[in-house]
């Protein structure tokens, strides 16, 4: 089958806000631009399914004619992402995610982008929504847009990149783009863990294609879980619709013994563990110590109910946020029936947020030359522990990567792809499609997602992540080459994409866990049994994945600071992200 051939200036790899608002950014300096979504167009990746909240200061928002608080300020906010993030962020990054984000939300407004409401900081929309103004803005300022493609991986000559090998899913047939830049804003890699709370087609493959092309990744062993996630029935599982009910109408956790087991903490940590976005890593950790310690559920979580909570409350949240009590094409109603009778189901953590991902500096460049990056797959903005929106991270990031990739573009002399190259990386890809009595990658990947929840949750410990190091090792090392595909022909073979896919996800998991081996301490979303201290004497500095010779090694590099400086001292963790809470700026009277 003959190869198609695109040429292109800026290549973006994602098919979410990230990926979008980098392509428009682009064609807005007049560049090229093309982008790859792995699924339908506007359909694929977090952002469709995000709530979708975008968050800025009050005062820019009360600006822009919206409900904002007029005595919030940039600072408040710069103060706010960064003691949340336990002062692991790149402080450079959350000043240009605050500058930006009023002219990122006003040129939205401009586009059609509907408020259903907004509060302080925020305002709410749809990630449907958002998403269809994206594709009208990028349609009408001429983006290349293709659908049902899979970036296999990068051509790097001399050091710079100079195009890729692309999969169309529909046919199976390979495209050979020759791109003067590449932006990669491929999101999380929920796929890597079950359950996820994830879409199907997060499997991180843009980090770990940077990588090889010669990025560095960060602090990978930061993995955010949101709380209180459906763990049953199966078809339920990774479903948000409890974290969401919880958050507006309130709710009782007890654990396998029938205790309301977060009545052992400190109260103030509590109420704002559990009635803000501090819930994902304070929730998730309480639930998490509970099972690990044999007083959890069948599935590994504990049950949520309304307790005391009258049944008209969760009637009247529940029709505005599930009318009909349908929610992203589950059916609800019987989890309706369920809180009416106030019967308590499973819930848990399950991984929602990736906060290490590809380094980039202030122009997103990952310094590959010709190599940018955007939204959830960079590292930086929000060390630790995210507590503000990746939707507006998205925008932002996209915006500034597709304008200073575009100029790049403009400026360098970029070869044409190697054809060797391309044809090497065509036949490795090709590899499963030829065996023969070897091994199916979805029982394969199963095993490994169940692993990672376990032991790359909320609590971890040396002992288990070095276990967990070991068999991802023999995964890649005693059945990676053995995989291999039933299905005839190249076109819609899925089993040919979770193959490729598993790869990719393998590097991940081994990256994050030898990542969070390395961090003696804890912090933010890690916690290390081994180690409960937030050691900001040794600690304030970014784990980074390098590639070498033989694979990757781990090192560190400290943390970038610009206006605030972090304190010194061990802190045990509860005891810091009590403090953490307690530091939120007071807007409107109130923290």
């Amino acid at each position: 089958m003959a190869e198609r051939r695109l040429e292109t200036d800026v290549l973006v790899v994602g098919g979410g806000g990230a990926g979008f608002r980098a392509a428009i950014g682009a064609r807005e300096k007049g560049a090229r631009a093309t982008l790859l979504s792995k699924g339908p167009l506007a359909r694929c990746g977090a952002s469709p399914m995000a709530g979708a909240d975008y968050t800025l200061d009050g005062k820019s928002l009360s600006g822009l004619g919206q409900t904002g608080a007029p005595e919030d300020s940039k600072e408040k906010v710069f103060n706010d992402i960064v003691t949340q993030g336990f002062f692991l962020n790149n402080q450079s990054l959350v000043d240009q995610y605050i500058r930006r984000a009023p002219a990122r939300l006003k040129e939205m407004l401009d586009w059609g982008l509907t408020i259903m409401l907004s509060d302080e900081r925020a305002i709410f929309t749809s990630g449907l929504g958002l998403m269809d103004v994206l594709l009208k803005r990028a349609r009408e300022v001429g983006v290349d847009l293709l659908e049902d493609v899979m970036l296999v991986d990068l051509v790097v000559q001399e050091g710079m990149v100079t195009g890729a090998l692309v999969l169309d899913i529909r046919t199976g047939e390979f495209i050979h783009i020759a791109a003067k830049a590449v932006v990669m804003a491929t999101g999380g890699w929920h796929k890597a863990f079950w359950p996820n709370t994830g879409m199907r087609d997060l499997s991180g493959e843009g980090m770990v294609i940077a990588h090889r092309a010669g990025a560095d990744l960060g602090n990978m062993e930061f993995i955010t879980y949101c709380c209180n996630v459906l763990l049953e029935p199966p078809m339920w599982q990774g479903s948000l619709a409890t974290y969401i009910i919880g958050m507006l109408a309130g709710h009782m956790l007890t654990n396998g013994l029938g205790e309301t087991f977060l009545d052992t903490y400190d109260p103030y940590t509590v109420s704002k563990g559990t009635s803000t976005e501090w819930n994902k890593s304070f929730v998730s950790y309480a639930t998490s110590k509970e099972v690990r310690e044999a007083r959890g559920l069948p599935h590994g979580g504990v049950h949520f109910s309304r307790g005391d909570i009258p049944w008209e409350n969760y009637e009247l949240y529940c029709s505005v946020v599930f009318p009909n009590w349908k929610y992203k094409a589950l059916d609800l109603t019987e989890l309706g029936m369920k809180f009416k009778e106030n019967e308590p189901i499973e819930v848990g953590p399950a991984v929602e947020y990736f906060d290490g991902g590809i380094v980039v500096d202030e122009t997103f460049s990952s310094g590959v030359p010709g190599l940018f990056a955007a939204g959830e797959c960079t590292l930086g903005l929000f060390g630790a522990n995210r507590v503000f929106s990746a939707i507006t991270e998205m925008l932002v990031h996209g915006a500034d990567a597709g304008w200073n990739a575009a100029e790049y573009a403009h400026e360098a002399m970029v070869p044409a792809p190697d054809e060797k190259q391309l044809a090497d990386k065509q036949h490795r890809a090709e590899q499963p499609l030829t065996r023969k009595g070897g091994l199916r990658p979805a029982p394969v990947r199963r095993r490994v997602q169940e692993l990672a929840h376990k032991h790359l949750g909320p609590i971890r410990n040396g002992n288990e992540l070095a276990a967990f190091l070991r068999e991802i090792r023999r995964v890649k090392q005693e059945e990676v080459h053995l995989l291999e595909t039933t299905t005839a022909g190249k076109a819609y073979n899925k089993e040919w994409i979770d193959a490729l896919e598993l790869e990719n996800i393998l590097e991940l998991l081994e990256f994050a866990a030898e990542s969070a081996l390395l961090r003696t301490e804890s912090r933010g979303v890690h916690f290390r049994e081994d180690h409960p201290h937030t050691d900001n004497d040794n600690w304030l500095k970014e784990s980074v994945v390098k590639r070498t010779d033989t694979g990757f090694e781990v090192s560190t590099r400290p943390v970038t600071t610009t206006s605030l400086t972090p304190p010194g001292g061990v802190t045990p963790y509860l005891d810091m992200i009590k403090r953490m809470m307690e530091s939120h700026s007071e807007i409107g009277g109130h923290h």
